[in-house]
């Protein structure tokens, strides 16, 4: 988008830079045929004068008008007129008389300095005015982001409240163990010289250093359900969802070698005061929380994860027995969200099934689905993620766990293909563009049927086309876009083709400019809904556009023009 503006304004600057030349130019040799001097002591006519003219204009040397002889014609053929010149004329003229003439007297060619009748003029001051309608059109640009960034912050005032993106990481088994931590130090024996080679002797001594174990589960399933909502505040509306998630799965106890390759001096374990700890982005969001079953029993969770370094979530106080070395666990959560929901595979096998009436997912995260389906009624989607797609390992002591675990995460996001300030800003990166079609439709009428518009009417036709963007973000902030888009392109038009037909003085043209605009606005829309051939419909407009300029340029020359 922005290299296609960037195509545009160097489009307009050069049709400023011919139009500017061109009438430079043109000037210069519409003044240079006027007021060149002619030969020394001659009555030189000015080129392109016709013979009378010439004939009645008086001597442009530098010697001051005389007075003169006025002699009447005679009819006598055979007399010199040179002979009748020398006889006093009866009525003389005061010199400042002759010479009030001399300057009242208009100078051939003169009337064709009019400089609006010339293309190259023409071209230079549309370039000029569509150079000044870009303030405008940034003033609206800089309405729109602003009114954008209050959007946003209301909706995420929303997430606030009814809760933001969540993402679940877990379920994580942590149990806490004992190791051997052996140091040695250096100990002064005071019986002996403190200059003696053995007065100092080394000591090792033993501690037990308290650690935990993250345990991750054999295999975790996920089924989701996502019931998307709206929700508004004031005239702004947010894209919200409710989650029922429910998860099962399988953890198994790690035997006692693969304890001590992770923990080399592992003293003792303390299985009963073992954790299951689940993260969650936004706990306060949460809605119902059904009981943890372990392994048949119903447990109760309670908020915090320590010792697991996570921002939020809740953990569940569980009692193993090594002996038995498998547990099943399942639980059912309901909770809010905005925007989209994401998922921690923590399993050796992650399973993960999500189902929602959204009609335009976008699928997130490390690992892209299986499976989905995607219609207007919705999606369906699975992933089967193994534990060699995550970085991070299943089995893992707390002081080398990964810290950030959670960004290797998938899901969905409830994807909202254009907001109506995306679309109104989009709109307004095309303003130029469409303001310039207008003009070039106005310049083939100036050149091809003579119906000249004056430099403030080109300004308020591409001021009216300005407020076009003004009206679109008024209205679509309290109706559909397409309505909104309906009724401020429908003023649009019938303002601009009404004023041009005024301005032109006749209905047809009015009917023509009504139409054009009709036809790009439609084209707009159209390049506004199809979001992903955007870009090349706006730079085929912008080749129709150079190629129009150079069909109605392309008989223009200086001598046309002088002629």
């Amino acid at each position: 988008m922005d290299a296609l503006l960037l195509v545009f304004a160097l489009l307009v600057l050069l049709m400023a830079f011919i139009g500017f030349g061109a009438s430079a130019v043109w000037l210069y040799r519409m003044f240079r045929r006027n007021f060149s001097a002619p030969a020394e002591g001659e009555n030189a006519a000015v080129p392109g004068a016709p013979p009378a003219c010439a004939a009645a204009l008086p001597s442009l040397d530098d010697t001051p008008p005389l007075m003169k002889p006025h002699t009447p014609e005679r009819e006598t053929s055979g007399q010199s007129p040179e002979k009748d010149m020398t006889k006093p004329s009866p009525r003389t003229e005061p010199a400042s008389s002759a010479s009030d003439r001399q300057q009242s007297l208009p100078r051939p060619g003169f009337a064709a300095l009019d400089v609006m009748h010339s293309a190259g003029v023409r071209f230079a001051v549309v370039g000029v005015v569509m150079l000044a309608l870009l303030i405008p059109l940034g003033f609206v640009r800089g309405i729109v982001n602003e009114r954008a960034e209050l959007y946003n912050s209301v909706v995420q005032d929303i997430s606030k409240t009814w809760g933001g993106p969540q993402n679940l990481d877990g379920p994580l088994l942590v149990v806490p163990f004992t190791e051997n931590h052996i140091t040695e130090s250096r100990v002064r024996d005071e019986s002996r010289p403190a200059n003696a080679p053995d007065a100092y002797r080394l000591v090792k001594s033993s501690e037990q250093v308290l650690n935990h174990m993250v345990i991750l589960p054999r295999s975790v399933r996920f089924d989701g359900t996502l019931a998307p909502e709206e929700r508004k505040r004031g005239i702004y509306r947010s894209l919200v969802y409710t989650a029922e998630l429910g998860l099962n799965g399988v953890f198994v106890l790690p035997t006692r070698e693969e304890w001590t390759r992770v923990a080399p001096a592992l003293n003792e374990i303390d299985y009963r005061h073992a954790y299951v700890i689940m993260g969650l982005s936004w706990p306060n969001a949460l809605r119902s929380v059904s009981p943890f079953v372990w392994n048949g029993r119903e447990l109760r969770a309670e908020p915090g994860t320590r010792p697991m370094r996570m921002s939020s979530g809740f953990r569940v106080p569980v009692s193993v027995d090594a002996a038995q070395g498998e547990y099943t666990f399942s639980q059912k959560l309901v909770f809010n969200g905005s925007t989209g929901l994401r998922i921690t595979p923590v399993g050796d096998v992650t399973e993960l099934s999500l189902v929602s009436s959204w009609p335009s997912p976008s699928f997130r995260g490390g690992a892209l689905p299986v499976t989905r389906e995607v219609s207007e009624e919705g999606f369906h989607a699975t992933w089967n993620i193994p534990s060699l797609a995550r970085p991070f390992p299943s089995l893992a002591a707390m002081d080398e766990w990964h810290a950030d675990f959670t960004d290797f995460s998938v899901g969905v996001d409830l994807f909202e293909s254009s907001t109506q300030y995306q679309l109104i800003h989009r709109a307004v990166k095309y303003g130029i563009l469409f303001i310039g079609l207008t003009f070039l439709a106005f310049i083939v009428l100036d050149l091809g049927l003579r119906a000249r518009l004056h430099p403030v009417q080109y300004s308020l036709v591409g001021l009216a086309m300005v407020v076009f963007y003004l009206s679109l973000l008024s209205l679509a902030e309290h109706v559909a876009f397409g309505a909104a888009y309906a009724t401020a392109s429908a003023c649009a038009v019938l303002m601009i083709s009404l004023y041009a037909a005024a301005a032109l003085r006749a209905k047809r043209l009015g009917l023509g400019a009504g139409l054009l605009l009709t036809a790009l606005y439609t084209l707009l829309y159209a390049i506004l809904q199809m979001e992903d051939y955007a870009l090349i419909m706006g730079t085929g407009l912008v080749l129709i556009m150079l190629g129009a300029l150079m069909f109605v340029s392309r008989k223009l020359s200086y001598e046309r023009e002088q002629g």
